[in-house]
């Protein structure tokens, strides 16, 4: 039998914007997943019983259900986050044997991801207003959300059992990892990082996700000198799509001066972070094309909630469309960067994603809530999506 374990649930905690803890961010993506151990101090929910559960059944050779997505990603021949982790803390595996009966685990984490709070200039379509404030008054606009939601939400920056259990756990940590919101323009992260700065605990790895649309200055903060006292900094920018395809999805960006930044940040970038959803998988190909000319890597995630702006939304026709358009391209692309199986891997496993499931009886939400969009951002899909358009029109 394959060893399903994942050495995280032994490192790592993750919490959301809200206050809600989880496995790993990856394990959010189920359904009826809502979180737990809000309230309760980041030790205290390291051994919340939800976490032992996990360990337990991970000991005993069962995969747990939040944990779907890596495994599904690997018999799709997909490198996970998974596989990645266990290689990474390959020597923390000993915590295996000191895990208790019950599940308990008496040491601490040394991989943190805290979500300080929804700040983000961007209204990405496949977003909301729990990951961005700039939704919150559009969201409010369509009725999406009620009249009284915050526009920010941050459980984090403020909270006092945060700061008192990093102070107990600062000479413990290895890596810190940083999303949003975005991270770049929250003021809990650079809280934690002069934190770590001030307290001399700094041989440690800074892992992001960011949409890089600021050059890393931000109330006084220089991001890169603060960067200079760490370790490592591996900088993951999130980008889906293609230029004026990318723009369109991801309401806020530039183009150029995501560029313009990526030329900034180069000696940190670590991968390209893309979501395939409806609105990237025309132009991702030569997304990755962009991506492999900068001879950097790419990590490809597929779009499963909301349902209707997954690409299993399309009608069985433009599937076979949009797959009979891959096949030179991905050849192509193969043969001009000598890509290995897991980059092959990825894109053949955003074309299965898309075709593994039917979701075609959600294109009329699709479009109603697509057009609601147009209208208040005064784009067009038609206009961007030309490839898409008859489709689109006949919805």
């Amino acid at each position: 039998m394959s060893d399903i374990r994942c050495i995280l649930p032994w490192v790592h905690q993750h919490a959301d914007i809200n206050g809600h803890y989880s496995l790993c961010c990856f394990s959010i993506y189920h359904e009826g997943f809502n979180g737990f151990g809000k309230g309760q101090s980041p030790l205290e929910a390291f051994n919340h019983p939800e976490m032992k559960k996990a360990r337990l059944q991970m000991l005993r050779g069962e995969e747990p259900e939040a944990c779907k997505v890596c495994y599904n990603w690997e018999k799709n021949g997909i490198l996970s986050n998974r596989i990645n982790k266990n290689k990474q803390y390959q020597e923390y595996k000993y915590l295996y044997d000191k895990t208790e009966a019950d599940g308990h685990l008496d040491s601490v984490p040394i991989y943190i991801d805290f979500r300080f709070g929804n700040l983000c200039n961007f209204t990405c379509r496949i977003c909301s207003p729990h990951s961005s404030s700039s939704w919150v008054k559009e969201s409010k606009h369509h009725g999406f959300v009620k009249k009284e939601y915050p526009t920010f939400t941050d459980e984090w920056t403020n909270n006092k059992a945060f700061w008192n259990d990093i102070g107990k756990i600062k000479n413990e940590i290895v890596e810190v990892y940083f999303a949003g919101g975005e991270p770049l323009v929250q003021e809990g992260h650079y809280r934690l990082l002069q934190y770590l700065i001030d307290n001399k605990c700094t041989n440690i790895i800074l892992s992001y996700n960011t949409n890089l649309s600021y050059e890393g200055l931000f109330k006084g903060y220089d991001i890169k000198e603060m960067w200079k006292h760490f370790k490592k900094i591996n900088l993951s920018p999130s980008i889906d799509g293609y230029r004026e395809k990318a723009e369109y999805g991801r309401k806020g960006l530039v183009w150029s001066t995501f560029e313009r930044n990526v030329d900034h940040f180069d000696e940190y970038i670590n991968n390209f972070s893309i979501t395939t959803s409806i609105y990237s998988i025309s132009s991702n190909l030569e997304l990755i094309d962009w991506i492999l000319s900068r001879k950097k890597p790419f990590h490809l995630t597929n779009l499963n909630q909301p349902k209707y702006l997954s690409t299993s939304v399309f009608p069985k026709k433009v599937k076979t469309k949009i797959i009979n358009s891959y096949k030179n391209k991905l050849k192509s692309l193969t043969l001009k960067y000598s890509l290995g199986q897991n980059e092959v891997g990825m894109v053949l496993g955003s074309l299965k994603h898309m075709r593994g499931n039917d979701y075609s009886y959600l294109q009329k939400e699709f479009k109603q809530y697509n057009e609601k969009l147009d209208r208040y951002r005064n784009e067009s899909f038609e206009a961007t999506f030309p490839e898409l358009a008859e489709w689109y029109r006949n919805i």
